[in-house]
């Protein structure tokens, strides 16, 4: 994988001692910046901003640990900065969760190959740069860091092309709070909800999509109460599921995208619309299923509008394409 044109891109490494590292990555032609301790890290990151961060597991002033809780807390530096540490023997499995809530993506062996190293080093920074340019496109949402309404359109058509491929299902699960308070608590709390396979993203204040590939009815509703459950624990909220719900839930799923071909952004504003006129799941009542029908009305029984007539959210804009005969 190569580095996309433009700038060289920019790599921090705090370590006390001269790190051999520094050779490799020039000879790849990364513009290098070393400091010595922690403290250094954090100013130097905010005035450079770096395309990748490397820290020594232990430094003069803190732990690597600690200095990526620094980093990754500091909103001058972003969240889209790959933090690596540098450990001299692999870290404990206590150690790699302890990295991971602090913010670090990995860790990495030192000493080891300067150019093996810096091979896996490029990876990252493509990783780093292709969020820049998502976040430039418009496909990140700035508040979150989660997948914009047009992001989460594009991912949808992705995960559907696959899945129409292999004969899978996919599902959308919305999950609405009714205060955006806690936007980005819970934002954080559904993506650690998610499967590494799932596309977690925001459609606007308090409601967050979860696109679910390999998922049919019956696992969206799992997901559904999974991700519920992870927020009424982490939000402390004892009123999110009671009478005047701050939490509702609304979801599609279609079992066989072969045999049952659609656009799947529609999915996304289905399971939108769920939300609010779906019908009620069996055991959940704060979950609610598209019906592929007609809105459900607050008394139990039929609204006078069709959904398909206002199954698309604010802002969410169905694209009609044109498909060959």
């Amino acid at each position: 994988m190569a580095i996309a044109p433009g700038a060289p891109p920019i790599v921090l490494i705090a370590s006390l001692a001269e790190h051999p590292l520094v050779g490799a990555l020039e000879r790849k032609r990364y513009a290098v910046v070393q400091v010595q301790t922690g403290a250094l890290a954090v100013e130097w990151a905010r005035n450079f901003q770096p395309d990748a961060i490397l820290l020594a597991a232990d430094l003069p002033d803190m732990t690597g640990i600690d200095a990526a809780r620094l980093l990754h807390a500091d909103l001058r530096i972003g969240h889209n900065v790959p933090i690596l540490i540098m450990a001299a023997h692999k870290p404990t499995p206590e150690q790699r969760v302890a990295g991971l809530r602090a913010g670090a993506w990995d860790f990495i062996a030192h000493p080891d190959d300067p150019e093996e190293v810096a091979l896996k080093l490029q990876t990252y920074v493509q990783a780093k740069r292709n969020i820049d340019v998502a976040f430039a496109e418009g496909l990140i949402d700035p508040a979150t860091g989660l997948h914009s309404r047009p992001g989460m359109a594009r991912r949808a058509r992705e995960l559907g092309a696959l899945m129409a491929r292999t004969h899978g299902a996919l599902a959308c699960v919305v999950f609405a709070l009714e205060s955006d308070a806690q936007d980005l608590r819970a934002a954080g709390l559904l993506l650690h909800a998610a499967r590494t396979s799932d596309v977690v993203g925001s459609l606007g204040p308090g409601e967050f999509a979860v696109l679910a590939p390999a998922t049919d009815h019956g696992g969206a509703v799992k997901l559904a109460h999974r991700g519920t459950g992870v927020l009424q624990d982490a939000l402390g909220s004892a009123t999110l599921l009671t009478r005047g719900s701050m939490l509702k839930v609304g979801y599609d799923a279609v079992a066989n995208l072969t045999y049952s071909p659609m656009d799947p952004v529609e999915l996304l504003a289905r399971a939108s619309a769920a939300v609010r006129h779906g019908h009620p799941e069996p055991g959940y009542a704060w979950v609610r299923r598209f019906n592929g029908g007609v809105a459900q009305a607050p008394d139990g029984g039929a609204a006078a509008t069709p959904l398909a007539s206002r199954a698309t959210s604010p802002g969410l804009v169905l694209e009609k394409r044109r498909t060959n005969p």
